[in-house]
């Protein structure tokens, strides 16, 4: 028999050797780790983008009706309120077509008044809820209003604003077309 070399006999032994397949190799398994780190991404990615065109779809825009009609033709437009709501850090202003309404809703008010001030650390939306009440008892086919807000104020506050003056504790209807505004400063 032929004498072998050293590095004949290392490549005999290595090849010669069982090789046991690890966990990673085995033959009947599939590494799914990739699989799912690529599906978590697409879940977070669909739920994100889910959340954002939900936000942009609830947003409710009504654009001006443009009508054919004379200049003689015109019938008389009826007195709109044209109600407005804006949400300031001392409280809520409310004004329509005559002017800022004073505290209690009752009057109208001139220069830097707030129709619903704040109760030490909160707002009142009760008593904002009540003044919207009593201009939908003057104003019954008035379903709009605009609601404003400094840019200062949180939003939740503007969402409450807006819930209050869309319907009162028991249900009743006010002002069930709220329009968002720019705010104000």
């Amino acid at each position: 028999m032929a004498k072998l070399s050293a590095s004949q006999r290392a490549y005999i032994k290595k090849r010669a050797t069982f090789h046991e397949p690890g966990p990673d190799e085995a033959a009947g398994e599939l590494n799914i780790v990739p699989f799912l780190d690529i599906v978590v991404n697409l879940i977070m990615f669909l739920l994100i983008l889910i959340t954002t065109i939900g936000f942009y779809s609830q947003v409710e825009a009504s654009l001006p009706s443009y009508s054919r009609g004379g200049v003689g033709r015109r019938a008389p437009e009826e007195e709109s309120l044209n109600l407005n709501v804006t949400v300031v850090e001392n409280g809520v202003i409310v004004a329509g077509t005559g002017g800022k309404l004073a505290p209690g809703c009752e009057s109208l008010a001139t220069g830097r008044v707030v129709t619903v001030p704040r109760n030490g650390n909160r707002y009142d939306w009760a008593a904002l809820r009540e003044c919207a009440r009593k201009l939908k008892e003057r104003f019954e086919d008035e379903t709009k209003v605009t609601v404003s807000a400094d840019p200062m104020v949180e939003y939740q506050h503007l969402l409450s604003a807006m819930d209050a003056v869309r319907e009162t504790n028991e249900g009743d209807v006010l002002f069930d077309e709220v329009l968002l505004s720019a705010g104000v400063r």
